[in-house]
């Protein structure tokens, strides 16, 4: 998981300092204030309902397209709780371990209000989350036994995941929160 939060901060800052270079190298006329920045980049940090079993602090990283009244995307999270489990030999489970989950959602929603330089969004998040993986018990010191009957591969379970998304955006800057039934995290967005 350090991997993957070191590998989105790097990601932010590429983007942004190729934002900052490209604007002043760009000589363009100037944009007025009627265009919008129909693109959204961000990331999501918060607090998880499940601290006394993973130490893991949820994230999500997140694209959306934004017209005039509307905006819709996608985003990746990582938030609630994988039960890794294996199938004994006489169909009893035992658990192995328990992880930080991953969630794969679409969001949808509608601009609230435009004041000036200043939009706010509200929209809804729905998608699936990882519940559980499941594979046959190893005869060995493995968690699972592989091979080519069970198609070398862990058995997942997917369950519902839903929330509310509100964003307020100012200028390229988004800040906004981020609500589901596993985590609540604050957003930070550039808009392109």
């Amino acid at each position: 998981m350090f991997i993957s939060k070191k590998l989105i901060y790097q990601l932010v800052i590429t983007i942004f300092a190729f934002k900052l270079f490209s604007e002043e190298l760009n000589t363009e006329i100037p944009k007025t204030d009627d265009e919008l920045e129909s693109g959204l980049f961000y990331i999501g940090l918060g607090n998880s309902n499940e601290k006394e079993i993973i130490d893991d602090e949820p994230w999500s990283v997140g694209l959306v397209i934004r017209d005039i009244d509307s905006f819709y995307g996608f985003d990746i999270g990582g938030e609630g709780i994988m039960i890794e489990q294996s199938r004994n030999y006489n169909n009893s489970y035992t658990v192995e371990s328990t992880e930080q989950a991953l969630s794969f959602n679409i969001l949808a929603g509608l601009k609230v209000t435009e004041i000036q330089k200043i939009r706010i969004d509200l929209g809804l998040l729905a998608g699936i989350i990882e519940k559980s993986s499941e594979c046959p018990s190893s005869y060995g010191s493995y968690q699972c036994y592989y091979s080519s009957t069970y198609g070398n591969r862990a058995d997942y379970e997917y369950t519902f995941n839903y929330g509310l998304v509100l964003h307020a955006t100012y200028d390229r800057i988004t800040l906004g929160v981020r609500s589901t039934g596993e985590s609540t995290q604050v957003l930070f967005g550039l808009n392109f």
